[in-house]
């Protein structure tokens, strides 16, 4: 049966912001909103959760920041290979497949808290990140298959599911350990994981995203395509990755400048800011007129980033100062993410979706863990004020990026 026989998106609705929103459950259905949205509440549980549990157990941030790493190392390598497989073998069967292995990685990883050695408690934190079921870049896939007309809007609506997503996760670890221990919050990411994407999995939604046929040895306009289309998916990469530094950055500057201050919580609350502001702007992309290019919309959001970043440097070691700060550079954290994954999935092709969207998430994991590491030492090595620094070069570093031209495939133009 052809995917376009499965699910056959209705007709345009009137144009605007909420007739925008409303068409995406009448294209995949309520229960693909909530399942989505549950189901990638783990991937922003479970690393903090390792940290909080190895940190307790062991007694040494040092062990808990390690595993911490190890966790973001193995979610990078493992949301690339993901995504290569579901463009092979669908979403569903890899998608259960991966369910399993993380459960059995979790039951592993909580059993090594009970004595293991650093490498082993290591090693069992790698292949939990690795296994973790990458519901985020997949549900974009399923986006761009379900329903091209409704790209920029889905994007959009992905976006702030996912800013959510990373408030409540790390909240929920944090309130969850207080009530019950330092290791059930990862038993609620397994149970979590085991219920909602299995669901995700079995959705409906999943015969969009089946086995792709391969296309023939022979063809020499796909060869052609492929190589134009390699330098539009490796911008977008290199763009999350440039983001991720900005959140680890932000992070790591935020937390120093909190500690610095005698109150080391404040950090995670004054980041929340930056959550916020992200949130807003995302959920509001779907006003920008089409006739805005992406490429535009990228530049500008990036240059708002560096202001945002600016005023953060500026505001460093006073907290109060570094609140509207932080959501100033929230506000175009959003409208960034949401364009990043829109020219993505734009030209990254339908055949190789899974492997693009999945590269995007690597991206933003080594960033992350690359921005944080740099604000760190800079905090330890200059002062507080120049870990803020990190943010900003990254911004600038999207800028850049910008002002190249956004390829897209021969005879599509919404990426210049």
């Amino acid at each position: 049966m052809d995917r376009h026989d499965v699910l056959t998106p209705p007709a345009p609705s009137r144009p605007g912001a909420l007739a925008a929103y409303r068409r995406l459950p009448a294209v995949a259905g309520w229960s693909y909103l909530v399942v989505s949205a549950l189901a990638r509440l783990p991937v922003s549980m479970v690393p903090i959760a390792v940290l909080t549990a190895v940190t307790a157990t062991s007694g040494s941030i040092a062990a808990g920041g390690a595993a911490a790493a190890a966790t973001a190392v193995g979610e990078a390598l493992g949301a690339a290979g993901a995504g290569v497989l579901c463009d092979r073998h669908g979403q569903r069967r890899v998608l259960l497949l991966l369910v399993a292995a993380h459960l059995i990685a979790l039951t592993g990883f909580v059993l090594a808290l009970g004595g293991a050695a650093v490498p082993a408690l290591l090693a069992a934190a790698f292949l939990a990140g690795a296994t973790l079921p990458q519901v985020s870049p997949l549900s974009r896939v399923r986006w761009m298959r379900l329903s091209p007309a409704d790209l920029r809007t889905a994007m959009a609506y992905e976006g702030v599911v996912d800013e959510l997503s990373f408030v409540a996760g790390p909240a929920s670890v944090g309130l969850i350990a207080l009530a019950a221990g330092t290791s059930a919050p990862l038993l609620v990411a397994a149970g979590v994981t085991a219920v909602f994407a299995t669901a995700f999995a079995a959705h409906r939604t999943h015969r969009v995203t089946g086995p792709r046929p391969a296309a023939p040895a022979t063809a020499a306009v796909p060869a052609q395509r492929t190589r134009g289309r390699a330098p539009s998916v490796m911008r977008p990469v290199l763009g999350m990755l440039a983001m991720g530094a900005v959140f680890g950055g932000t992070q790591a500057a935020l937390t120093a400048s909190a500690t610095d201050a005698g109150r080391p919580s404040d950090g995670s609350l004054v980041y929340a800011a930056l959550a916020i502001g992200s949130t807003i702007t995302a959920l509001g992309m779907v006003l920008v007129p089409a006739h805005v290019s992406l490429r535009r919309r990228w530049f500008l959001s990036a240059v708002g980033l560096l202001a945002g970043a600016l005023a953060m440097l500026a505001a460093a070691g006073t907290t109060l100062a570094l609140v509207p700060a932080t959501f100033l550079t929230g506000l175009f954290v959003g409208p960034v993410m949401v364009t990043v994954n829109t020219v993505t999935a734009e030209t990254g092709g339908h055949r190789t979706g899974g492997a693009a969207m999945t590269l995007l998430t690597s991206g933003t994991v080594l960033g992350t863990a690359l921005g944080s590491a740099l604000a760190g030492g800079l905090a330890d090595a200059a002062g507080t004020r120049w870990a803020f620094a990190v943010a900003a070069g990254a911004a600038a570093a999207l800028i850049a990026l910008a002002a190249g031209r956004l390829a897209a495939p021969a005879g599509h133009t919404g990426a210049r």
